[in-house]
């Protein structure tokens, strides 16, 4: 007897449990209402069961591709400068100052390797050209052509075309038969400072002889 009503009493208990496991839903919206015939333990459930809310597609901000973005500020270092190159003075050279030649002394540089006579000699010519040099201008210029005997008081070669010649000393509009020179050259004669005689020279040729 005792075994008997166990087994009706486990019987009665797995059919009390069968008609609640019935009436549970299949779904349970927790955010819905309760249904009326709920039972206490999924209403106890439902109660601790916390809504959870999750944000909508359009409530979640998504960065936008077209906000301008920070740059970097890229900040070029400038190329120094090649230093000025430091200038040396030049040392200012001082040339000497030459003396100041007197017309006698211009004429004795033309004079190289100048021999002077003891005393007058005397040469004769058929036909030579009879020069004087000008100190002022620094040119030679002709006096006019003599012949005959002259005289040479010495010898010397002419610097500026490095030919042998004969000092011959002569005196103005009055020598070897030259008394016409033009009113130009006897001024610039006078420019020189010479007044009656002055030096004049022939070039040595075959047709000067020195008379015994």
């Amino acid at each position: 007897m005792r075994h008997q009503y166990r087994w009706i009493l486990l019987t009665g208990v797995v059919v009390a449990l069968s008609g609640c496991l019935s009436t549970l839903p299949t779904t349970v919206d927790v955010n819905g209402p309760l249904p009326a015939t709920l039972p206490p333990l999924a209403q106890t459930l439902r109660a601790t069961i916390v809504p959870t809310d999750f944000p909508s597609a359009q409530s979640i901000s998504i960065p936008s591709t077209s906000s301008p973005t920070s740059a970097a500020i890229i900040v070029a270092t400038p190329v120094p400068e090649p230093p000025t190159p430091t200038l040396v003075p030049i040392p200012t050279i001082t040339l000497p100052t030459l003396p100041s030649l007197s017309n006698e002394e211009r004429w004795r540089r033309q004079q190289l390797d100048r021999q002077i006579f003891s005393e007058l000699r005397s040469y004769t010519t058929k036909r030579s050209e009879l020069y004087w040099y000008d100190p002022v201008n620094e040119q030679k210029v002709l006096i006019g052509i003599i012949n005959g005997e002259f005289m040479a008081q010495a010898r010397f070669i002419f610097r500026k075309e490095n030919r042998l010649a004969l000092e011959v000393p002569y005196q103005i509009n009055q020598s070897y038969g030259l008394s016409a020179l033009s009113p130009a050259l006897v001024e610039r004669i006078h420019a020189a400072g010479y007044s009656d005689w002055i030096e004049t020279f022939v070039y040595i040729t075959p047709d000067i002889q020195p008379q015994s």
